[in-house]
């Protein structure tokens, strides 16, 4: 994966996210967050991976090991699944877009590096192939309202449709990409999975398009869509509730404690940790769930949530929202998770803040 060489000469701060430096910022966080939601942002995905399965007995072999239904897909069609440990806790959380000859998984980076090479143990004598695409691909990704007519804009032709994962090739700048709808990114948009050797040729497609605005046709185009760091795609993701590997999955949560139940279909046959799973939906529930959490003042992050002095849940991911202010997710015991509980919130052993546990998505 290769970061468009623009960003390193715009970006107005840099931070590092999992070894990786990526633009914090490009001056303006407020018109990055309203562009990504209302208008047009344009975002290089770093962190993200995309797997390639092949072979004849390539969705035989997902269905037997991840939680949703990978033999139903027609090309086109996408769905989420996870691949869960044998005990039923998350692994890892997949965006799946079924192609002609291939499924195409586009996941954290982190999964292919700790989960991938496990797969192949199961391959046995199945055709399958699996190839991690992360040395030769790149993801970039568009944003907001305006995304659709954008990509229009610089020749890419219609966008997927809006259903959750629909995907399509495409040709831009001369390059074939792929468009992919993702849920992951938060807001309205999809990814476009580039060739490394043409993401600057993409990259400066798409950034000379203009498309209508938002809200409707007003006689001309609205200015090139704006650069999306990561402060605001996180802010975009807590807000959103969308849980992420290392962070809300950690390898001891079940899919029904990380907002992840969806991505579990429960008339399949049987796939690794499905009785485990099967036996939380049909006979009992879980002891804590994926929240959101807001304060006056930025929050720690891993801190604890304390109410009436116990201990309640703990932070997992933070954000600063240009809309919202200082938010979190965070896991929180049932009793207090369904919104609205005020909790002191525990830092090296002192409090450091007041915050209010919210339903999710995170909203005004």
């Amino acid at each position: 994966m290769r970061a468009p060489a623009v960003l390193e000469q715009r970006a107005a701060e840099p931070t590092e996210i999992g070894g990786i430096t990526v633009p914090a910022h490009f001056g303006d966080p407020l018109r990055e967050y309203e562009a990504a939601r209302q208008g047009a942002g344009l975002t290089h995905r770093a962190g993200r991976g995309l797997v390639r399965i092949g072979g004849e007995d390539r969705s035989k072999f997902l269905q037997g090991l991840l939680s949703n239904n990978v033999e139903a897909l027609a090309p086109g069609e996408g769905c989420q699944a996870l691949l869960l440990d044998t005990k039923g806790h998350v692994r890892g959380a997949l965006d799946l877009w079924a192609e002609s000859d291939a499924i195409i998984i586009g996941c954290d980076a982190g999964f292919i590096e700790d989960a991938l090479p496990d797969l192949t143990k199961y391959i046995l004598a199945a055709d399958v192939q699996i190839n991690d695409l992360g040395p030769e691909q790149t993801v970039l990704a568009l944003m907001g309202a305006a995304a659709d007519d954008v990509l229009a804009a610089a020749g890419g032709g219609q966008a997927p449709a809006a259903a959750a994962r629909a995907h399509r090739r495409a040709e831009l700048a001369g390059v074939d990409v792929r468009l992919a709808r993702t849920p992951g990114l938060g807001t309205t948009g999809f990814e476009i999975h580039v060739p490394d050797a043409a993401v600057d040729e993409v990259w400066a497609a798409l950034e000379s398009a203009g498309g209508e605005t938002a809200a409707g046709k007003t006689g001309g185009r609205e200015s090139a869509p704006t650069y999306i760091g990561w402060n605001v795609a996180e802010a975009l993701r807590v807000e959103a509730g969308v849980a992420r590997l290392g962070q809300e999955i950690t390898g001891g949560e079940f899919p029904q404690e990380v907002d992840l139940d969806g991505a579990v279909d429960y008339e399949k046959g049987c796939y690794l940790g499905q009785e485990t799973v099967a036996r939380i939906h049909y006979r009992g529930q879980v002891n804590r769930l994926l929240s959101g959490v807001r304060a006056e003042t930025p929050l720690p992050q891993g801190a604890e949530l304390l109410s009436s002095g116990r201990k309640v849940g703990r932070i997992t991911s933070v954000a600063v929202s240009p809309r919202l202010g200082p938010i979190a997710l965070a896991l929180v015991r049932r009793e207090e998770s369904e919104g609205g509980a005020a909790v002191e919130v525990r830092s090296d052993g002192a409090v450091v803040a007041e915050a209010r546990v919210v339903a999710l998505p995170i909203a005004d």
